[in-house]
C-alpha cells in the first residue's frame, strides 16, 4: 500500500519544488515594462524606450492644444490631465482629431501624387490601400526568411563562381 503512494508523492514534491524556479525563469524572459528599455515594441522596429518617448511627444502635443502646461510632468500626470480635458471639451477634442485626420490625408495625397496615383475624391483609406497594392500587397511581399534564403543563395552563387 505504501509503495503505491511513494511515486505520486515524490512527483508532486518535485513539481512543487520546480514551480518557483520556473516562475523566476519566466519572469526573466518577460521583464516588466520598466525593467528593460531595449525590448522591441509590437509595432515596427521601435524599442519600448523609443515608443514611450514617441507617446510622450504625442501627449505633449495634445496637452499644448488644450492649453495644459507640460513642464515637469510625468507621462501619467499628463495622461490624466489630457483625459480630463478631452472629457470636458468634447467639441475641441473632435476638432483636434479632424485636424490630424486632415493632415494624414494630405500626407497620403502627397505620397500618392509622387507615385502617380490620382487622388481626387478618394478617402485616406482608399489611398492607403492603393499605395499598399502598388508596393506589392501582402501576398507579393517577401517574408523575412524568404529574403534571408535569397541572400544565402546569392552568397553561395558567388562562392561557386570563384
Amino acid at each position: 500500500m505504501i509503495r503505491k503512494w511513494i511515486i505520486p508523492v515524490l512527483a508532486i514534491a518535485l513539481m512543487a519544488s520546480a514551480a518557483p524556479a520556473a516562475a523566476a525563469q519566466s519572469a526573466a524572459w518577460h521583464p516588466q515594462s520598466g525593467e528593460a528599455g531595449d525590448n522591441m515594441h509590437h509595432k515596427g522596429k521601435m524599442t519600448r524606450k523609443d515608443f514611450e518617448a514617441y507617446r510622450l511627444e504625442k501627449l505633449k502635443e495634445i496637452a499644448t492644444y488644450f492649453g495644459i502646461s507640460t513642464e515637469g510632468k510625468t507621462a501619467e500626470q499628463l495622461k490624466k490631465e489630457v483625459e480630463a480635458a478631452k472629457a470636458a471639451n468634447k467639441d475641441k477634442w473632435e476638432a483636434f482629431k479632424a485636424q490630424h485626420q486632415a493632415k494624414r490625408l494630405e500626407r497620403l495625397r502627397k505620397i500618392a501624387d509622387d507615385h502617380g496615383i490620382k487622388t481626387e475624391g478618394k478617402t485616406a483609406d482608399q489611398l492607403r490601400r492603393e499605395l499598399f497594392e502598388l508596393h506589392g500587397g501582402k501576398e507579393k511581399r517577401k517574408h523575412r526568411t524568404d529574403k534571408e534564403d535569397a541572400d544565402n543563395k546569392q552568397q553561395t552563387n558567388k562562392k561557386n563562381e570563384v
